[in-house]
């Protein structure tokens, strides 16, 4: 047998020493690859269906996103990968290849890649209950570069179709912490390296609001501390790998819920930010548009500007007349003057902290706290 050693990544991922990891989850990682939800229609097989966490608002819905958008056309694609400064891209649903959406799944992707070039990377998520030959040409000749299969064990034999194919072939499976699931997995591992697959994508199993009745029904529970972990799923793919891997050259990674919904997250948003990006705006470490607002009515917008521009010296670009108020830059809220004017006025005022979109929607602000209140906890932090 191999000898081994996992290692963990900056990333909070883990993977098998000198094998690295998939391309695909190289530019997740980095926030560099957009996700394409072809939308939430799927076969709603047994095996996984009663796990996914696909959101009420998508599930069953013919509706398109681009990461958090939606989307009307497939020039909005491009115009999500351009403002993010994507590197690659992810097709996800329910499910991209049913018979129902093959056709839009390709056209997408051949749209996209020809837009994009030979070396932008897209990788496709699919539970492979109808992979066939004919598809795997077809995805090859549209230009995907990698596909992962999510499928049950009478499915397995669909992923040699894709190994003979132009593809890099894997796996994306949750580690669900059951000894009858565990041993499908490991036999499944075993499987995709004696067919010569690349790798597999062991992903922490997560605890959502989607799901969360079925698995309160199964008896699974959260990790102690933790809001979306479900106990012994980490514990079991790290078991997992230590066992398997030195039985095993394919790439081994583990990625945790913590990588997923916070490291990749706050660098696409990151990234977004920077494309984004108003004169008024700074942009956080988690990747959110911070700027501070004057409410009022349009009665005071004049007056409002003309003090900010000429006795607070603000330039006349970093300041925003909103429809409900008057933007400006963060920096500018310690300015004394400002302060006694707003006092003096009873202007509310307030910091917001939003998505980095550029349509400023209810839906995209996650924090809106009061000037004084801001300060207050500002102070305290500083204390």
């Amino acid at each position: 047998m191999r000898e081994v050693k996992i290692v963990q990544s900056k990333e909070n991922t883990f993977y098998i020493k000198k094998r690295g990891i998939p391309k695909g989850c190289k530019y997740c990682l980095k926030g560099s690859k957009a996700v394409l939800f072809l939308n939430g229609t799927c076969q709603k097989p047994t095996h996984c269906y009663w796990y996914c966490p696909i959101s009420m608002k998508r599930r069953d819905k013919k509706d398109t996103y681009i990461n958090e958008l939606k989307i009307q056309n497939k020039e909005e694609i491009l115009h999500e990968l351009t403002v993010m400064r994507a590197r690659g891209m992810s097709i996800t649903g329910g499910e991209p290849l049913t018979p129902s959406n093959l056709r839009k799944c390709l056209d997408f992707l051949k749209f996209v890649k020809d837009a994009k070039g030979r070396e932008f990377h897209v990788h496709l998520y699919t539970n492979g209950l109808n992979f066939t030959k004919a598809i795997a040409n077809d995805l090859v000749k549209a230009g995907l570069d990698e596909i992962r299969f999510h499928p049950p064990p009478s499915a397995w034999k669909n992923i040699k179709i894709a190994i003979h194919e132009n593809l890099d072939v894997g796996a994306e499976m949750p580690v669900v912490p059951e000894k009858k699931y565990l041993k499908t997995l490991e036999d499944f591992i075993y499987y995709l390296d004696e067919e010569g697959a690349q790798f597999i994508n062991l992903n922490e199993f997560e605890y959502c609001f989607p799901n969360s009745n079925e698995l309160k029904k199964r008896g699974f529970v959260l990790e102690e501390g933790a809001i979306a972990s479900v106990k012994n799923s980490r514990k079991s793919a790290l078991e997992l790998m230590n066992k398997v891997a030195p039985r095993v050259s394919l790439k081994m990674h583990f990625c945790t819920i913590a990588s997923k919904d916070y490291w990749q997250l706050k660098e696409r948003y990151k990234r977004r930010a920077r494309g984004v990006k108003q004169p008024h705006e700074i942009i956080t470490d988690e990747g959110l548009l911070m700027y501070a607002q004057i409410e009022c009515s349009k009665n005071d917008v004049e007056k409002i500007s003309a003090f900010l521009s000429k006795k607070i010296k603000i330039p006349k670009h970093e300041i925003k007349i909103a429809s409900d108020g008057i933007q400006f830059p963060l920096k500018k809220i310690f300015n004394k003057k400002l302060l006694a004017f707003i006092e003096s006025n009873e202007f509310p005022c307030h910091v917001f902290e939003t998505l980095p979109f550029e349509i400023k929607k209810e839906e995209y602000i996650t924090e809106k706290t009061p000037l004084k209140v801001f300060l207050e906890e500002l102070k305290d932090h500083e204390s």
